[in-house]
């Protein structure tokens, strides 16, 4: 069996630099789709990294983590089911759209719920992780894999001299569970990027947001929008994904 290689030569890795449209920061208008994977795909969609999860513990749910971390008493999370973007959207009168995001409760309400546990930013949970490969699978077979951690994910996972410029790994499409747990802590997780030789998708896992963006045929498109156990929303190039 063929292990998962890290490989040196980070030259696999050009191509998403060379079809992303770079920030323009002096004329800053919104990080975007385009600025994050490579443009040319013919649809794309984001998949949230994870349900958001009911605090069991928290029963007022008017109340802010705002206002939590001002009281004297210590943070004990006791986790209870798994409530989805699109619900909490309802529930609150929030256009689910290709927009819509985290951030639309909080500027809803003035605040985030004490109650509500957010999907974490930068980091695909396990489970979501194995129903987005489970379908990725049959579209890219035993072709070789590559997986890109920018260095803003590595550091405090790896000793600081190895962090260098990233890291690119190249393996199957199922070593990616090999490295989410490799490094200190609680691993490299994600990927900022993963792709197959053939680059006929690709996915983008910012270290700041808290879901996946995809880029590929409507076939892969379809198939991960039918899947219901992932919370996908159809994206375009220009679709806004910062927290503004």
């Amino acid at each position: 069996m063929k292990l998962i290689n890290r490989i040196m030569d980070l030259t696999a890795y050009e191509w998403i630099k060379e079809n992303t449209v770079s920030v323009n920061f002096e004329n800053w208008n919104g990080g975007r789709v385009c600025n994050l994977i490579p443009n040319g795909y013919t649809h794309y969609c984001k998949i949230m990294n994870s349900t958001f999860y009911r605090d069991q513990s928290i029963k007022d749910e008017k109340l802010f983590w705002s206002q939590f971390h001002l009281l004297d008493h210590e943070i004990e999370i006791d986790l209870g089911e798994g409530i989805t973007l699109k619900e909490l959207a309802t529930k609150y009168n929030i256009s689910y759209d290709k927009k819509i995001s985290s951030k639309a409760i909080e500027r809803k309400l003035g605040g985030c719920p004490r109650y509500l546990i957010y999907p974490d930013e930068g980091r695909i949970n396990l489970d979501v992780l194995k129903e987005m490969t489970k379908v990725m699978a049959p579209f890219t077979k035993n072709e070789t894999c590559y997986f890109f951690y920018h260095i803003l994910k590595l550091i405090g996972r790896i000793p600081e001299v190895e962090v260098e410029n990233g890291h690119l790994y190249a393996g199957q499409l199922s070593d990616i569970f090999t490295i989410y747990n490799k490094g200190e802590m609680d691993g490299l997780a994600s990927p900022t990027y993963w792709w197959p030789e053939d680059r006929s998708w690709c996915m983008s896992t910012d270290y700041d947001l808290d879901f996946t963006i995809f880029g590929g045929s409507k076939q892969i498109y379809d198939a991960l929008m039918s899947n219901d156990k992932l919370e996908c929303i159809e994206v375009d190039l220009e679709t806004r994904v910062d927290n503004f």
